[in-house]
């Protein structure tokens, strides 16, 4: 009788995106701020997950992180400044965000960002970029009215941003937890 000796190569995949990292006291206080709006069925974002997406990667297997981060590496842009405008809702998507102001600069890191992604093999997304900072996901659709969409004057500000990040979301029974798995300086 012969044996039969089979081997099985264990793929491991990770839910990944690119982004920019928020200053810790600004993600508090958007964060105190938003829970303020007394948007029912929210589910929070917590400070320490807040950031500026560039690219969302989704499920990726771990023998391609070698090129994402190549890619990474071989950014070429300059430190910028991210401008925040107001809170506003995508209420057919149920998200409540910070509006980002669409900034020459940025647009064009992201379209860099979604480029170099591209050439590891991840889909451009069909839709025009639109930055913003999510701060909750809602169960119900849900739209602010006029006096919650303004950000006070201590938020309406500018902060300088110098690195971007490639995150790996980790699913957890109390919501998903962000790690960053590569930092890059512009």
């Amino acid at each position: 009788m012969s044996q039969l000796n089979v081997t099985y190569d264990l793929i491991i995949y990770m839910r990944l995106f690119v982004g920019l990292p928020i200053p810790a006291r600004l993600a508090q206080a958007l964060a105190r701020h938003a829970r303020a709006s007394n948007l029912a069925n929210a589910h929070w974002t917590p400070p320490e997950n807040i950031h500026l997406t560039l690219a969302f990667l989704g499920e990726v297997a771990e023998d391609r992180l070698p090129a994402v981060l190549h890619e990474l590496d071989e950014l070429g842009a300059e430190p910028l400044q991210i401008r925040l405008t107001r809170l506003d809702t995508f209420p057919r998507a149920g998200v409540l965000f910070v509006d980002v102001e669409p900034a020459p600069t940025l647009l064009q890191l992201q379209a860099q960002v979604a480029a170099r992604m591209a050439r590891c093999g991840f889909a451009l997304e069909a839709r025009p970029y639109h930055p913003h900072i999510t701060l909750a996901r809602l169960r119900q659709p849900g739209k602010l009215n006029g006096k919650h969409r303004t950000l006070p004057p201590a938020l309406q500000r500018s902060f300088a941003v110098d690195e971007v990040n490639l995150y790996r979301s980790h699913t957890t029974p109390g919501g998903p937890h962000y790690e960053v798995l590569a930092q890059n300086r512009l």
